[in-house]
């Protein structure tokens, strides 16, 4: 009969040894592994760091002032569809891109400035994707206005404390979970008023940067990183099964991914041995299937915003924010204050709500936070002025509705003053002006204007012998003159026009002149 022998003493005496002793073996035969991981890890981050250093020192950008209409009547909606033509700056990097040449995929950031309460909308991008930017602002916006400018940044100072600017200022955080959405633009429409259906949210912005006074500055940066969800949408999938009383599907480990076909064999043995042992009672259903009909008001409104910002796609983003004063003007517990005020506006009670990041900013509330005061803020001027995604806090999701509401032009209701609108509308030729026919050619004529014979010399007109006569002539003489010879030379009409005040016209002539009216205006120096 065959028998199994097990033998522990080697165990036995392994655990017989002193705790050192132990310890030193675990390191000599398989400690090293962690370690070894660890320091390989650390090495290819800073190699993967300095490659992508040296790509972003090669990297340009420019900087594009949009001016927007003046009685624009698109809503935010229109600016979701600007948002969504950003997926076309996303690519596909591949491992040798990444790891030799230090490619990543590239921010577009979108700005609304104030500079001594002066408002101005910018965007900060690559030149590569110009012309998917502005084809996707003018077709939501065809009056707009778009032109290259010189980054409004470059004159401030770079270190502190120095003898002309203070800064203060950081970036702003979710403070709940990324698949919970904060109050966008359909939450403040109301039907109050016919004429006015949305109380914008951007006036309060408006508001606050038009009292900027010269020597303020205030910018508001919102960078999107073209891919990714940071965990969002699976994050909304297990609160939305939950909720309903339903245990999220659980993702399969490496080791279920490499067993491919017979994965299932484990997980369904151990059921089938744990419904033996377990009997009736492993047969229960789950205490939360009915969960859904004891729901409180509260979780209703918070399953319903999450299919909501699910529903629509989204982006990484940082919001960062600076307040940029002469040390005469500067006010740094006013402006805060008004800053703090705009982003509370966006609190949801069954949703999500912005609130400062502390590690971000500039503080001195505490003495020994004075001593790092100075290099905060030249991190702060570092990541304004390079738009950098990098440094600061960690990114947060938005959909393409909270981050209409966040940026969008202003509609037609907002009365702020000093936003710097497009002057001219711009439009097309009119339809009715002669253009060339098929085969045709719009270029100048090669025919020349001057009459020449064989050898190319201009050919002299003869004048009229009668005209010639007639303009030697003394007044005197053309007295004597008939009648008849004068109406070669003469005029048809009157030389000066007569006082439309005394003269009568008659009815015909109004009912022509009341014909061209309905006729288009053609101008007098088209080649008609």
């Amino acid at each position: 009969m065959l028998q199994l022998v097990v033998d522990f003493s080697t165990i036995q005496r392994f655990l017989a040894l002193p705790a050192d002793e132990m310890f030193f073996r675990i390191m000599i035969t398989v400690g090293w592994i962690p370690i070894a991981w660890v320091l390989i890890w650390g090495a290819s981050m800073i190699f993967l760091g300095t490659r992508q250093g040296k790509f972003s020192a090669k990297m340009k950008k420019i900087t594009l002032a949009i001016d927007v209409p003046v009685m624009s009547e698109q809503s935010p909606k229109a600016v979701e569809n600007i948002f969504a033509i950003i997926k076309g700056t996303k690519s596909v990097i591949t491992f040798k891109e990444k790891w030799l040449y230090g490619k990543f995929l590239k921010t577009t950031s979108f700005e609304i400035v104030s500079i001594d309460g002066y408002i101005q909308f910018f965007m900060r991008l690559d030149p590569f994707y110009r012309d998917l930017i502005e084809s996707a602002i003018y077709s939501q916006y065809p009056d707009a206005e778009i032109a290259e400018v010189d980054d409004y940044m470059t004159h401030l100072p770079d270190d502190f404390p120095n003898d002309t600017h203070e800064l203060f200022g950081g970036e702003i955080t979710l403070g709940e979970g990324q698949y919970l959405p904060i109050k966008t633009y359909e939450d403040f429409e109301h039907m109050a008023s016919k004429d006015q259906k949305l109380k914008d949210p951007l006036i309060q912005l408006f508001e606050l940067m038009s009292r900027f006074g010269h020597g303020e500055q205030f910018y508001m940066h919102i960078m999107l990183y073209p891919d990714g969800d940071l965990g969002a949408v699976q994050g909304g999938e297990d609160f939305i099964m939950k909720t309903f009383g339903k245990e999220p599907p659980k993702k399969k480990t490496r080791l279920q991914k490499a067993m491919g076909p017979i994965a299932w064999i484990p997980g369904e043995v151990s059921t089938q041995v744990g419904s033996l042992l377990g009997g009736a009672e492993a047969a229960e259903a789950p205490k939360d299937a009915f969960k859904i009909f004891n729901m409180t008001n509260q979780e209703k409104g918070q399953l319903d915003a999450v299919a909501k910002k699910l529903a629509k796609p989204g982006y990484p983003v940082k919001i960062r924010w600076g307040y940029v004063a002469r040390h005469d003007v500067y006010n740094k517990g006013g402006r805060n204050s008004l800053w703090k005020g705009y982003i509370a506006l966006y609190a949801n009670q069954v949703g999500n709500r912005f609130k400062y990041d502390p590690a971000t900013m500039p503080r001195d509330d505490y003495f020994w936070l004075i001593w790092e005061y100075r290099r905060k803020q030249r991190e702060l001027m570092s990541a304004l002025k390079g738009r950098s995604f990098a440094q600061g806090s960690s990114p947060m999701y938005l959909n393409l509705e909270e981050l209409a509401t966040l940026w969008h032009f202003p509609t037609i209701d907002i009365k702020a003053p000093l936003i710097k609108k497009s002057e001219a509308k711009r439009g097309e030729a009119p339809t009715y002006l002669p253009t060339a026919s098929f085969g045709e050619n719009d270029e100048l004529s090669d025919s020349p204007l001057i009459e020449v014979d064989e050898q190319g010399r201009p050919i002299e007109r003869k004048a009229d012998p009668d005209i010639e006569s007639h303009v030697s002539m003394t007044p005197d003489e053309l007295a004597t003159i008939a009648p008849d010879e004068l109406q070669d030379i003469l005029p048809e009409g009157p030389l000066v026009e007569a006082d439309a005040s005394n003269s009568v016209e008659p009815e015909e002539t109004k009912q022509k002149d009341s014909e061209d009216d309905d006729r288009p205006f053609v101008p007098p120096n088209l080649p008609v």
